[in-house]
């Protein structure tokens, strides 16, 4: 099992139409996301604008969760969602799809053969959280969107502050016990081997 965590240094920011995006992290790390070749990416954006379209990404599954703020999801042909705080969405990235609302989302996009999904973990404040690793993940990453924790992995303790992303490779089948202070949400996603 590897821990490393990603501070805001270690992030891509770029402009698309309706706000901006970072970029979190890409698998494999060499991919990029203009090239399409990555297996999975994760990504925060905010919606700016009150009516933005996305980008059409054939061949891409995504996945979507507010963090802050409300959207209301059009998928052409398909659904109509409204979003709120820690809600998800899972739709094909060649949908034709609009977003009325501003926000900030937490996205992850899969390719190919890998399969993942996102959820939401609150942890409240001074209480703590036994966070079960699943070693049938290849990856299990979370991203404090708010607050700070303490996650002791056994004897080791790994803090993790607002803004970070600790990915986890190769977890083993063990328990995190998860503590703060005070209230924090993290958004955590499984990929599968």
């Amino acid at each position: 099992m590897n821990i490393d965590i990603y501070k805001a240094e270690d992030f891509k920011i770029s402009k698309w139409s309706g706000g901006s995006t970072t970029e979190l992290y890409i698998h494999p790390l060499t991919a990029t996301y203009a090239a399409g070749n990555f297996n999975f990416r994760i990504s925060s954006a905010t919606l700016e604008i009150e009516n933005s379209d996305f980008t059409i990404l054939p061949g891409v599954s995504r996945q979507l969760m507010v963090l802050k703020g409300s959207i209301k999801l059009s998928h052409k042909n398909h659904h109509e969602i409204q979003l709120n705080k820690r809600e998800i969405d899972c739709f094909d990235g060649s949908w034709e799809t609009s977003a009325v609302g501003t926000c900030v989302d937490f996205n992850l996009m899969t390719k190919g053969n890998t399969k993942g999904k996102i959820s939401s973990v609150f942890v409240s404040a001074a209480k703590s959280l036994n966070f079960q690793l699943d070693e049938t993940c290849e990856f299990i990453i979370f991203y404090a969107c708010e607050g700070n924790m303490q996650c002791h992995f056994g004897s080791k303790t790994r803090n993790l502050n607002q803004g970070e992303l600790m990915v986890i490779t190769n977890p083993l089948n063990e328990v995190v016990a998860l503590q703060s202070s005070e209230d924090c949400a993290m958004a955590v996603v499984h990929i599968y081997k």
